[in-house]
């Protein structure tokens, strides 16, 4: 079943504190829900670079293709919400809450997740490389040729996570839960947790088996 997304103003939960964000995702919804739900023209996507969320709850919002790049959307909640191809480079989600979003195709270099919450998202297609997912939630989200080279992935939560093709070259990945998680990535990955321990091949497999997760497969970076 397709899933339908809030496109107006009476979707929203909870509006942010910040007047300027307030306005623009006023702006937003009000000619969102005068064009035609098939599609999205340029001049209705969001365009909320650099703007602060704080306080508001976006749940169920149609934010596709937004413009989110430094946008501080920490500590706000995000469930199921369509960010399909939106634009979050060096954004700041940490501690947002964006179980079972659609992110697929995200441009997040740089992004800031410590601590967010993903359980159960589509990520896939997703580049979020030399970002920061230390503690995050990534339980059972689908991360098929998702990036996260170079990334912090510290203590996260990948429990049951799809991979496939999943970039996690020269990652930090020392003290994650993987149990259950299945697929392929690319690696060398560091596993190691204050000093580095950085692993490839059978050796990488081999570590992913001991943490519960014997169906990981491992190929080398395509830069490598």
């Amino acid at each position: 079943m397709t899933r339908v997304y809030g496109r107006s103003s009476e979707s929203v939960v909870g509006w942010p504190d910040d007047a300027r964000a307030r306005e623009t995702l006023q702006r937003y919804l009000d000619r969102l829900s005068a064009d035609s739900p098939e599609s999205l023209k340029d001049g209705s996507l969001l365009a909320a670079d650099g703007l602060n969320f704080a306080g508001a709850d976006l749940s169920g919002l149609q934010l596709q293709e937004a413009a989110l790049n430094e946008a501080d959307l920490s500590n706000v909640r995000m469930v199921e919400v369509d960010l399909y191809q939106a634009w979050m480079m060096s954004a700041n989600i940490s501690h947002a809450d964006l179980t079972r979003s659609d992110l697929r195709k995200i441009e997040g270099r740089g992004c800031k997740a410590a601590h967010a919450i993903l359980r159960a998202a589509q990520i896939q297609g997703a580049v979020f490389e030399d970002a920061d997912f230390r503690q995050a939630d990534l339980h059972e989200a689908n991360l098929y040729e998702t990036s996260f080279a170079g990334s912090d992935l510290r203590d996260t939560d990948l429990r049951r996570c799809q991979f496939g093709w999943t970039d996690l070259s020269n990652c930090r990945l020392g003290g994650s839960n993987v149990e259950g998680a299945r697929g392929m990535i690319l690696g060398p990955v560091d596993v190691g947790g204050e000093s580095a321990s950085i692993l490839a091949g059978a050796e990488l497999k081999a570590w992913f088996a001991a943490h519960a997760a014997p169906d990981v497969e491992i190929h080398a970076s395509r830069q490598g």
